[in-house]
This record gives structure tokens, C-alpha cells and sequence, in this order.
């Protein structure tokens, strides 16, 4: 009945979230940018999302797994501005995975096999171009615009989804365009734009596809299925994270947690962009799921002693004014392309924290440092984190800041950065996330000796206490 597409051309109120009690911030411990993803708790697993959107009459709807192994998802709702639009964001720290406009324009991302993209001579567009594109365009076409009048050289290991509220779809992979041709448009981690049609070997999408196809018509129960029927679960428990359903013409998105579809949370975007900003950590939405918090806190508790075997435990705060200030990178260096798109970033100081708000898209990341004056970005994302020491001249001031960043192929890139007066792309830490910063370091700070979770002590108890009851019935029969 439905077409799939051809390949084209090449209900909770948490404004009140910062004032919660000292209990369950110590089960959080992790902002937006929380962990690190040095720590070797388990091996690198593949990203496996989905997403896709349907059309059917009056009908818009983009559903989407998010797969990966960090458990912290955070959201954000951002009113409008003279240069943006209201939008609502969701991703990890460092991240934004995806998102809807107020006009019912989505994005989504999706990691794909690296792909080296050459520059054409088009004006070169420095930043993350999908955020910028969710601020300022309304349609598919506006984005195909924005797009097509910009060059974004370098490898591309993700691409991006978006679906407006018209029911008019579009991948960009860097290496090609597809456009939706029908009633809906699928996508999963593979190159659309060069592999024809039945070459598709793709579980996810061809189970996603079929589900569609023989739809008689598409409802957000229909959606939810389809996402359950392509999640997937990995040992250790990684897997599919969130699920989100937007209905991009009510504006509304329908959230799911750790592949539990019996129990959504369904957002209003206008109401919630009422509000004014907010950050919120997307799992205090929801009621207690124990597989979902006990990998969590493993994961948590991974981090926490992995940042406190590194960091320099005499670090002096104080320091931390001499190193804030704006820092340019050179145009057109590697940091600039994609997938870093770091034009320019600015140092804060929070509180005892030293933040890196990278510009031009403000996401903010804490410094941790290990060495004097030398720190290294903390997240719990499948990417390498950056390193950074500052540069004194030989009046002891601070001039600059070297980059050091290795490459998931083994290379190890520099970049030196200046430290300059003001920048225009520069990006300050919004207030409205501070309090998410303040989690960054505390587990770390308190974790100088092994911890655990209370579900390990009390199994660890009732162990000792079945031995002991083994040798008293060995010595008293």
C-alpha cells in the first residue's frame, strides 16, 4: 500500500527540577557533562538508531530509537529569540541528538560509516549546521537551502534526519541527499544514498519498513510498536536508551525510557517553551525503572572512580580565574570540521569547576584537570575526550591552549588555540544550565576509595551469610 522511499541525488511540570532534594541529586551525580569516555567499563558497542516519519492525512509523525551506551539523556526547552526559534533539544552532554522546532520541524541523528566529504568552494560553514538550522529554518526545503549554500568538508560518522511539519523528509550524509518518496521515509546507520534499494540487509530498517508498508493508517500507537519492534538490548545493558515520538503538527513529543513502551511521558512543546529554559535530566520524568537505574548507577559509580584516579587532588581553584576567557582556533582546522565543529570556546569558572563552553553552539563540557594546567574534557560519549593545556608566556599570563584530541583510528591531532579579548561566535554559559554543572565532579570528589551500589552490599551480605551458614552446618552437622 505505502512506497518506500527512492534514493534522491547523491505529562509532569519540571520547572521546579534545580530544587530537588540533596538525595536525589546524589543519585544524578551526573550533568551534562558527566564521565568519561576513557573509562574502560565496557568495550565500544555500535550505535544501532532508528528513525523514520510517516504522513497520513492531517497526520506528521517522526519516531526514533536513540542506541548507545550513555545512560544520561538530558533535555532542554529554549523560548525564542530574535535569532532562533522556540525548540526543544534532547541528546547527552556535549550532544544534542535531535529536537523540534516551534514551527514542527525535526531533526535527528544517526551515526553512519566515517565518510571523507571534500570542500567544493562554497562558503564554509564553521558549527554544528543541524542546531543551526532547527534555529532558523522552518521547512525541508529552508534546510535544503541552508545546506546546499554551504561547505561542510571533512568525515562525516553521522548523519542527519529531518521532517518538517508538511510531511516533507530529507537525509543529509555528507556523501548524498535522500529524499522521502511516498508516505514515509526510514533510516538506520548505513549509507542510504549509495546502496540501492534491494542491496538492503538492514534488520532494523526492513523490519521498520514492512511495518509501515502494511500499516492501514499511522497512529502514534502505530509508531511505538514499530520503535519496539527495532530496539534492541546489549549485555552489560547498553542498548536503546530513549524513544521519542513527535507529532510535529500538535507539537507535542511522546518519550519513552530504556526501551519501556508501557510507560510515556508526552510533552507539550508550547507549553513547556512557556516556561522559559529549562534543562532537565529526562529520567527524573519518569517512575522508578530498577534495569534502567541499577546499569545507571553502574555507570555512574564507573565514572566517579575513574575521574578520581586521575584528577590532581591538590588543584587550586583559585588558579582557575587566570585560565577563563575566549580562545580562537585557526579557520579551517581540523577541530573546525566535522565531526568536532569547535570554532572557538570559552573558559568558565562554576563555582570549584572549570567549564569549556564550546562556540559556537554553547554546549558546555567540565575540565578535569590532571596536571598543571592541563585538564581533559568529561563525558561518557563513544567519543575520545579532548585534552587541553594552557599556554603561559614568559610573564607567567596565559596566551593560549594546546588541543590535543586522538582519533578513533589512532592518529592524534593538535591544535593550538589563542586566547583572545572577545570572539564573535562567542557562546557564554546559559544560567539556566548551571545547575546541571554542579554534578559534574562531586561523586568524583567523594570517591577516593571503591564504591558501590546499596543492591551490592546487600547481595554481597546475604553471600557471607549463606557461607557462614555453610561452615556452621560442615563444623556442627
Amino acid at each position: 500500500m505505502r512506497q518506500i522511499a527512492d534514493r534522491g541525488t547523491a505529562c509532569y511540570d519540571p520547572v521546579g527540577m534545580s530544587q530537588n532534594s540533596a538525595t536525589k541529586l546524589a543519585l544524578v551525580v551526573v550533568l551534562t557533562t558527566l564521565a568519561v569516555s576513557w573509562h574502560t567499563a565496557q568495550a565500544y558497542i555500535p550505535q544501532s538508531c532508528t528513525t523514520f516519519a510517516g504522513v497520513d492525512g492531517d497526520l506528521v509523525l517522526v519516531g526514533n530509537n536513540e542506541d548507545h551506551g550513555n545512560p544520561i539523556i538530558n533535555i532542554w526547552f529554549l523560548p525564542a529569540t530574535v535569532e532562533a526559534y522556540g525548540r526543544f533539544l534532547i541528546g547527552t552532554e556535549g550532544i544534542v541528538q535531535g529536537g523540534m522546532n516551534e514551527h514542527g520541524l525535526v531533526y535527528d541523528s544517526l551515526t553512519i560509516p566515517p565518510v571523507d566529504v571534500a570542500g567544493d568552494g562554497r562558503p564554509l560553514y564553521i558549527g554544528f549546521w543541524p542546531l543551526h538550522a532547527l534555529e532558523t529554518c522552518t521547512t525541508v526545503e529552508d534546510v535544503l537551502a541552508f545546506y546546499n549554500a554551504h561547505d561542510f568538508p571533512g568525515t562525516w560518522d553521522g548523519k542527519a534526519f529531518f521532517c518538517d511539519a508538511s510531511g516533507d523528509a530529507a537525509l543529509f550524509e555528507g556523501s548524498g541527499i535522500v529524499r522521502k518518496s511516498g508516505d514515509y521515509l526510514v533510516s538506520t546507520n548505513f549509507l542510504q544514498s549509495s546502496t540501492p534499494p534491494d542491496e538492503i540487509t538492514c534488520k532494523r530498517f526492513l523490519t521498520a519498513t514492512a511495518m509501515l508498508e502494511s500499516a492501514e493508517a499511522f497512529a502514534v500507537e502505530l509508531f511505538r510498536d514499530v520503535l519496539d519492534a527495532v530496539h534492541v538490548e546489549h549485555r552489560g545493558g547498553s542498548g536503546t536508551i530513549y524513544s521519542t515520538i513527535y507529532d510535529l503538527r500538535a507539537l507535542t513529543i511522546t518519550c519513552y525510557l530504556y526501551h519501556d513502551f508501557l510507560h510515556p511521558i508526552v510533552l507539550d512543546l508550547r507549553e513547556k517553551l512557556a516556561h522559559g529554559e529549562q534543562a532537565i535530566r529526562l529520567f527524573e520524568l519518569f517512575p522508578i525503572n530498577p534495569a534502567y537505574e541499577a546499569w545507571r548507577d553502574k555507570e555512574i559509580e564507573i565514572f566517579a572512580r575513574t575521574v578520581s584516579s586521575f584528577r590532581t587532588p591538590d588543584a587550586d581553584p583559585a588558579t582557575y580565574r587566570e585560565l577563563a576567557g575566549h580562545y580562537a582556533l585557526p579557520v579551517e582546522d581540523l577541530f573546525s570540521s566535522p565531526p568536532l565543529n569547535l570554532d572557538a570556546f570559552t573558559v568558565e569558572r562554576v563555582g570549584d569547576r572549570l567549564c569549556l563552553v564550546a562556540c559556537p553552539e554553547g554546549i558546555s563540557l567540565e575540565l578535569v584537570p590532571f596536571g598543571e594546567d592541563r585538564f581533559r574534557t568529561a563525558t561518557m560519549n563513544t567519543l575520545n575526550s579532548i585534552d587541553v593545556t594552557f599556554q603561559r608566556n614568559t610573564s607567567g599570563d596565559v596566551e593560549g591552549a594546546m588541543l590535543e584530541l586522538q582519533l578513533p583510528d589512532g592518529r592524534t591531532v593538535y591544535s593550538t588555540a589563542r586566547k583572545v579579548s572577545a570572539h564573535p561566535q562567542f557562546s557564554p554559559l546559559p544560567e539556566f544550565m548551571a545547575p546541571l554543572l554542579s554534578f559534574a565532579a562531586d561523586r568524583s570528589d567523594s570517591s577516593t576509595g571503591l564504591h558501590f551500589p546499596l543492591a551490592f552490599w546487600i547481595g554481597a551480605g546475604l553471600v557471607v551469610i549463606g557461607l557462614l551458614g555453610i561452615v556452621v552446618l560442615l563444623i556442627d552437622p
